[in-house]
């Protein structure tokens, strides 16, 4: 009988802990830093400003440890170690990461490869003069892209000399799907993230209702644009973000591997994806692929797409749904 009083008790108190939590009011709190090349903004709804605390350090720790592993523009980086050695020990969660874009490489036939950094320095878009190479050094450039290459042996990863890789098509996603890892864990319901465009929400936003997510307009100001995203996560890939113009002709940073050339049949291209890894990844590879070939890509995938491109001097906008 003093059993069952006991545990009885334990019931009543558990139960009034969860109906005094369920009805404290959530605060908001955010999070923002420059991390992987680009800005970092976090806002999530919780209780407790010690714990939420907690969740923004937790989160800045990770984020920072990312960019201390995938920043291909920081010397100090594991990415720079591995470009300059072509071997390098690496944390479990970046051998998957590799694992991860070989998949997506095989899925998109190659036009998504983290190996086609040799081709992108090439054209100038690391920090050197943006300019159109000759087909000479496209064609040496290219020797050296092949995702096929890039070899996981245990907690090493290995390129053939002259490789190089840039994650930069798919880290922010990564970054944003880590964040949101850690959000979760700590049971935070109500959340968006938004890591250099890479967005991903968790539940619903305040007053109930779905995040809306801009998507700018690529050949003006502002936002052509919204879309509602609930426990999703959406990635826009734009020809705007870094480009060179030289005799009218655009010359995006999304370089087709198999050509070692700008992809010239889009001008944005929204993927939508349960994991922001996923979204990121693919709208670079449906941003080569071009709008036909692009939607018939992501209806095979059972995924939403809004692609804008040039007709001319016209803009025009497909979608899948």
């Amino acid at each position: 009988m003093l059993t069952y009083r006991v545990s009885l008790l334990t019931l009543l108190t558990a139960v009034t802990l969860i109906l005094l939590t369920c009805g404290a009011p959530q605060k908001e709190y955010s999070y923002s830093n420059f991390l992987l090349g680009a800005p970092c903004n976090i806002t999530f709804y919780y209780i407790g400003d010690d714990a939420a605390k907690e969740i923004i350090e937790v989160i800045d720790l990770e984020l920072t440890r990312l960019d201390s592993l995938l920043n291909y523009f920081s010397d100090n980086s594991l990415v720079s170690e591995l470009n300059h050695s072509t071997r390098v020990k690496a944390p479990s969660d970046i051998i998957f990461l590799v694992s991860f874009s070989d998949s997506v490489s095989r899925l998109t036939d190659g036009l998504f490869d983290i190996t086609v950094a040799p081709v992108l320095a090439t054209w100038g878009f690391y920090g050197g003069e943006k300019k159109l190479p000759a087909e000479q050094e496209i064609v040496r450039a290219m020797k050296h892209v092949d995702y096929r290459k890039v070899q996981i042996k245990d907690n090493s990863i290995i390129l053939k000399p002259g490789m190089s890789v840039d994650f930069g098509g798919i880290a922010q996603g990564y970054a944003a799907d880590r964040a949101a890892l850690i959000l979760r864990q700590r049971h935070v319901k109500s959340a968006i993230i938004d890591i250099g465009g890479e967005v991903l929400t968790i539940g619903r936003a305040p007053q109930n209702r779905p995040w809306r997510v801009g998507i700018r307009n690529p050949r003006g100001k502002g936002i052509i644009e919204t879309v509602e995203l609930q426990d999703s996560a959406v990635s826009t890939s734009g020809d705007y973000e870094k480009f060179f113009i030289i005799d009218n002709q655009r010359y995006p940073h999304i370089i087709n591997p198999k050509t070692g050339t700008p992809a010239q049949e889009f001008a944005s291209v929204t993927v939508f994806a349960d994991n922001a890894t996923l979204a990121d990844a693919l709208s670079t590879a449906v941003a080569i692929m071009g709008p036909v070939r692009g939607l018939q890509f992501l209806d095979s995938l059972g995924m939403r797409g809004i692609i804008y491109y040039m007709n001319g001097d016209t803009l025009k906008r497909v979608a899948n749904r």
